[in-house]
């Protein structure tokens, strides 16, 4: 062949070229047998003893805002410091070499040599038992992560806490990943861990997503709360190994719209020895943040409602709602005592987790949609308008007899039974008794106008005992009589003149109330309440990977089938109930409407019984629903306080200052509400 042909010619440096790649070919095949055959059993050693462990990372959770894009619940990054056990595996080792306790042996030596001086000592370490083993293991363990801590707590210049329980359980559980020595630093804290140079402790900043609600306690019923929750969704790894903190929403928007908030949570992998210490990971697929969802809430206005009710008084019980009552879109839905959904996430400070299961306040109870309650006088203006579509004249007067037993009150018969009025007793009209909410007047009118028939329907117009699906998990349908009930053979005037006055078989929200009273104020239109304006789209390094979900307003869901005429007589006596000197909540208005261009508000008050099962007065439920202005109506309020004195002196003075507040918010500039929390 050629090369060979050339090799044989004298040429030194071709033949020592030739040589050279000879002894580089067998260096190199010496160096594959050496790896593939002499070390193949190392390596397959090496193999058995390590494994993969799949890591679930949670995705942040999407923001909810308010209308004006406010965030009511954000994630904020938490920095923690972890120590990682893989580096600490050689302290482990050595200190328990130290540690092993042993036995001294002298060996016995010749005479002369004890005389020069020469002693021999042998010692050799005592033989332990398996139990005996771990629990010296289990000693030096705490003790070299103790120390650890210590020395952090050193650095810091702080007291470092150290649960010996938590690292045990950590160890056994979750050792391939960094044990928490030290959680949710503060910045202080963060720069100084840092200058300290704090890596020489085998020690890191790690920061995660922590889901914070910057208003606190503010709309805490409509946001809802969250729960640990590490498992796994549609579209993630079905079955890591470790499963880093998360949470999921039990109510609210973080609950009803929990699979929309969450995202999708990611994997990595990690590479771990035959002691289950990390040794490498990777990340083989991101998690995808959740999706942003926007409220129809202004939290200006939540605030002041909420603020309305507790300066009512010490430990209120109660709800308010305010509703834009020409698209049913809820402004404000408060209810009162409210937990902090921070605490859910961060823990409970001392006592707070007793205050959240006290069996009277019961502060997790969404009084606004998820408690109903009789309604008692405010269902006097459905009462009204049946009886003005069935032929009431307004002007004709009814004369309330006077109660034998209280001559300054009024009373009605009904059959055997008695109904008593705290109106006074006289002539009344239409616009007289509702401002003076005299009993005897719609009940009778109840009876001989209306018809219970044409009440139960114009009730059910309004889907009084139906769920309004606000999607927030704390929803209650209530309760309302159906027309097979009523017809039926065991219904009495008695019942019907107990659902005129808001009592017997019916149960309301203050939400329920709050389409009642837009529908009154906007001209009988019954609209569906929206809470979720939209879920904004979310986008990627591609692109937008979701489309914004929008969620129309103004979705009408009935009428009232009322005429103008009656709607019109009821706006004017529900206008008299604040302005006329005589209306149960004149009180309250009077010095709101010295306020320059404050208002012209239509309310109507209403106080109900509550009842035992042995039908004893245990208490009673005070309302207040309004809407303003009288002229050209935008809000409807609703004002519902347990155990209250009475509608006019208990609610309709909340319902003022809300709509002070909403005035104020209209107004702007140096008068305007502050967003600040």
């Amino acid at each position: 062949m050629l090369i060979f042909d050339q090799l044989k010619k004298n040429d030194p440096p071709l033949r020592a070229l030739t040589l050279g790649v000879l002894i580089g070919l067998g260096v190199l095949l010496v160096g594959l047998w050496w790896v593939q055959i002499v070390l193949a059993r190392g390596y397959q050693a090496s193999l058995e003893t390590q494994s993969f462990r799949t890591v679930r990372v949670p995705a942040p959770r999407g923001r909810i805002l308010d209308r004006h894009g406010v965030a009511l619940a954000e994630n904020r990054p938490r920095f923690n410091i972890g120590l990682y056990l893989e580096e600490l595996s050689p302290q482990f080792r050595a200190t328990y070499q130290q540690a092993r306790p042993r036995q001294v042996i002298t060996n016995a030596l010749p005479a002369w040599t004890r005389w020069l001086g020469f002693h021999t000592v042998k010692t050799q370490y005592v033989k332990l038992n398996r139990a005996e083993s771990d629990a010296l293991q289990w000693a030096v363990r705490t003790a070299v992560v103790s120390n650890t801590v210590a020395e952090l707590a050193t650095r810091l210049q702080q007291p470092v806490p150290f649960d010996p329980a938590q690292f045990r359980r950590h160890y056994q559980s979750r050792r391939a990943l960094p044990y928490p020595a030290l959680v949710d630093l503060a910045p202080v804290q963060v720069a100084r861990f840092q200058e300290q140079d704090a890596g020489l402790l085998a020690a890191d900043l790690e920061i995660q997503s922590l889901r914070v609600y910057p208003f606190q306690a503010t709309a805490a019923h409509v946001l809802g709360y969250l729960t640990s929750d590490d498992t796994s969704h549609p579209g993630e790894e079905a079955s890591p190994s470790y499963r880093l903190p998360d949470y999921r929403g039990l109510v609210g928007i973080e609950g009803g719209y929990d699979a929309q908030l969450r995202g999708r949570a990611g994997a990595k992998s990690v590479l771990v020895n035959i002691l289950g210490y990390r040794e490498s990971e990777v990340v083989w697929s991101a998690n995808e943040p959740g999706r942003n969802a926007v409220l129809t809430l202004d939290v200006r206005m939540q605030k002041a409602a909420e603020q309305a009710l507790v300066r009512s008084g010490v430990n209120v019980r109660g709800a308010a709602v305010v509703m834009d009552v020409r698209n049913g879109d809820i402004l404000a839905l408060a209810s009162v005592p409210a937990p902090n959904p921070n605490h859910f996430v961060q823990g409970f400070p001392p006592g707070e987790l007793a205050k959240l299961n006290h069996p009277t306040l019961r502060p997790q109870i969404n009084r606004a949609t998820q408690e109903h309650y009789a309604p008692g006088s405010i269902f006097k203006v459905i009462v009204g308008l049946a009886c003005l579509e069935n032929g009431l004249n307004p002007r004709a007067t009814y004369r309330v007899q006077p109660n034998p037993a209280n001559p300054g009150r009024g009373i009605i018969y009904v059959g055997r039974r008695s109904f008593r009025d705290l109106a006074s007793p006289g002539d009344y009209d239409f616009r007289r008794a509702l401002l003076k909410s005299s009993n005897a007047y719609f009940i009778a009118q109840g009876l001989q106008v209306a018809g219970i028939e044409n009440i139960v329907k114009l009730g059910q117009r309004l889907h009084l005992g139906e769920r309004v699906n606000l999607g927030t998990r704390q929803e209650t349908a209530g309760v309302f009589p159906s027309l097979r009930q009523v017809t039926g053979g065991n219904w009495r005037d008695g019942d019907t003149a107990n659902l005129c006055l808001g009592q017997g078989p019916i149960a309301v929200t203050p939400l329920q109330m709050a389409v009642m009273t837009a529908a009154i104020a906007n001209g009988g239109t019954v609209f569906w309440p929206r809470l979720v304006a939209r879920l904004e789209a979310r986008t990627d390094e591609a692109g937008p990977a979701t489309a914004e979900e929008t969620f129309p307003a103004a979705r009408v869901r009935n009428t009232l089938g009322v005429s103008d005429r009656s709607l019109r007589w009821l706006h004017e006596a529900m206008l008299a109930d604040t302005e006329d000197p005589e209306g149960t909540a004149y009180k309250p208005f009077r010095e709101y409407y010295r306020q320059p261009h404050a208002w012209r508000v239509c309310g109507k008050t209403g106080t109900a019984q509550v009842m035992d099962a042995h039908n004893r007065l245990t208490g009673h439920t005070t309302w207040f629903i309004a809407y303003a202005p009288y002229e050209a109506p935008r809000y409807a309020v609703v004002v519902m306080v347990e155990d209250g004195g009475s509608g006019g002196g208990t609610c309709a003075p909340i319902a003022r200052d809300i709509f002070t507040a909403l005035q104020r918010l209209e107004t702007g500039g140096a008068n305007g509400l502050a967003y600040t929390p």
